[in-house]
């Protein structure tokens, strides 16, 4: 290669060199001010809150829902009745119970604790389990005294959410005076739209983390037993949706509703939300591929214009030509 003939940028002389290599820096720091800034523009990997703003990737909620709709009681059914079975102590037979309501013979479940019930007045534990053994047995209203009066022995079971419980088992009890009660109620009668820092439940104020955590804690038990369709799994999913939406993200909360959808909540209601929920996600989507275009535009500008001003100067050339001109 003869002298003068070199790439892009050649320096001019020792001095400019140096400063070109000072240029070369900067070049660099700027390139990758550009791809920080548009690394935001992977649209998959951030959320969308419900003021239509951006938020970090969260887990979505729905995952741990499937995750708990797959599981099979049964299996473990069957290794507790075989370990447990003709056992005389009391803690082993209100399992035993438990096996057989894993095994779906909760008339059997029922039977079992009665007895317990009759022998040891007044344990938390048989009223719970009752209450569910009953609830499986399709008799809702006995249910519900069971599970009231588990909550009246020991307040805190259950992380302090069997009160949901007993909204749920309530709702149940209105659905069978009303077969079409769950296409206009739901089990908590939230209303989507407005949900603030605390909620109002059956005239109790709670904060939307407490009320979050409830709704999880009362699914993940139930779904491992109640599989779609269901309306009350339904109408809790979709209130659990209208939570999510308001403390996390629009898109896990979607997921949401696309299993209460599956669970059999009504179409219109559920296309109602996510027709709000889309639009939000969509012009967040916009105002931040706009906001990526403009400081791509401006970083790219200010390259240029110090390209222009080097080159003025003589600091870097683009021939030989200009090498000889410098």
């Amino acid at each position: 290669m003869n002298k003068g003939e070199v790439g892009d940028l050649v320096p001019s002389g020792q001095a400019g060199y140096i400063t070109a290599m000072k240029i070369l820096a900067a070049m660099l720091a700027l390139m990758l001010m550009v791809h920080g800034a548009l690394a935001c523009a992977n649209l998959s990997g951030s959320g969308t809150t419900l003021l239509g703003t951006q938020t970090g990737i969260v887990r979505p909620a729905v995952s741990e829902m499937i995750h708990f709709l797959a599981l099979n009681p049964h299996e473990d059914g069957v290794r507790l009745e075989a370990s447990l079975r003709g056992s005389t102590n009391f803690n082993d037979r209100s399992d035993y119970a438990v096996a057989l309501m894993y095994l779906g013979r909760s008339a059997e479940a029922v039977a079992r604790l009665q007895e317990l019930e009759a022998e040891t007045p007044g344990e938390y534990v048989v009223a719970a389990n009752l209450g569910t053994a009953l609830e499986l047995s399709g008799d809702n209203t006995q249910a519900l005294h069971w599970i009231k009066e588990g909550v009246r022995r020991n307040p805190d079971s259950h992380k302090g959410t069997e009160w949901l419980h007993v909204r749920i088992l309530e709702a149940k009890i209105a659905a069978q005076a009303q077969p079409d009660y769950f296409t206009k109620h739901s089990v908590l009668e939230l209303q989507a739209e407005q949900i603030g820092e605390t909620v109002v439940v059956g005239g109790e104020e709670m904060s939307r983390r407490d009320l979050s955590e409830a709704i999880r804690y009362q699914l993940k038990e139930r779904l491992q037993f109640v599989k779609p369709p269901d309306a009350p799994v339904a109408s809790l999913l979709f209130d659990y949706a209208a939570i999510e939406a308001a403390t996390r993200t629009l898109e896990s909360a979607k997921g949401l509703l696309k299993l209460a959808q599956d669970y059999g909540y009504p179409a219109a209601n559920i296309e109602r939300l996510n027709k709000i929920y889309d639009q939000r996600i969509a012009w967040r989507k916009i105002r931040q591929y706009t906001r990526n275009t403009l400081i791509g535009l401006a970083i790219g500008t200010m390259l240029v214009l110090l390209l222009r001003s080097l080159y003025k100067r003589g600091i870097f050339v683009l021939s030989s030509k200009d090498l000889k001109r410098a």
